[in-house]
């Protein structure tokens, strides 16, 4: 969970940081690579802790119940959400976007 949550993070915000940071950002090049550096790095942390929350609470809510129920995947998207991205930073607020938007298309459908 934590090790694939960071990868995944790697994987997901390295070119998209890279491609936003050399067409929008000012800055030397090191200043440029620094940036890219910490926001991949910060989305990679925050997925790997979201998977790590998620994971452990749905377990226990599984062991608690003796069976799984899907209001459990709720409860424990809702509190490793709450404890990762409810952080304002420029990160967590592109994350919190997409999954609004998502589920903004979830319900319209």
């Amino acid at each position: 969970g934590f090790r694939n949550g960071f990868v995944y993070g790697v994987k997901i915000r390295l070119p998209h940081a890279l491609v936003m940071t050399f067409l929008f950002h000012e800055g030397s090049l090191r200043e440029k690579l620094l940036f890219i550096l910490r926001a991949t790095f910060q989305h990679a942390k925050n997925l790997a802790f979201f998977v790590t929350i998620y994971k452990s609470l749905l377990y226990l809510l599984w062991r608690l119940s003796g069976r799984g129920h899907p209001v459990h995947n709720f409860l424990s998207a809702f509190v490793g959400g709450y404890f990762v991205f409810g952080e304002n930073n420029k990160v967590n607020m592109q994350i919190n976007l997409y999954l609004l938007s998502r589920i903004t298309l979830g319900l319209a459908k």
